[in-house]
């Protein structure tokens, strides 16, 4: 996928009270959206492979390739700095870092093999 491509439109539903509030995105005016479809799938990177725009007058949000993405990766959008977990891409991040890894070559086949997960990791 290219630059820009447009990837996806997801149709949002706009829930008052939920037990998916973590998941809503924050339109303009306030408004919360919670992404029907594949919208609802992406994980969080701090470095994230696809933008998104929030439209509210649809509602949809409009996924793009924020850069070149290769067959096979995995798709993310940044959830923003406030998260209610603990964000895994510093820790990639950091191991990189130390190990001489690129990002490039941090994606999972580095991480599926718990041992050379857990070699690469200073405590």
């Amino acid at each position: 996928m290219l630059q820009s491509e447009l990837l996806d439109v997801s149709s949002c539903a706009m829930p008052r009270h939920t037990v998916l509030e973590h998941y809503l995105f924050k339109g303009t005016g306030g408004t919360m959206l919670l992404a029907l479809g594949v919208g609802s799938l992406f994980n969080h990177a701090r470095k994230p492979n696809l933008d998104y725009r929030i439209d509210d007058n649809q509602p949809v949000i409009r996924y793009f390739a924020a850069r070149n993405i290769m067959a096979e990766e995995e798709l993310t959008i940044f959830y923003g700095d406030k998260l209610w977990f603990e964000d895994t891409s510093i820790v990639k991040e950091q191991i990189a870092m130390t190990s001489g890894l690129s990002d490039i070559n941090m994606s999972h086949e580095h991480m599926d093999d718990e041992n050379t997960f857990l070699g690469h990791m200073t405590l």
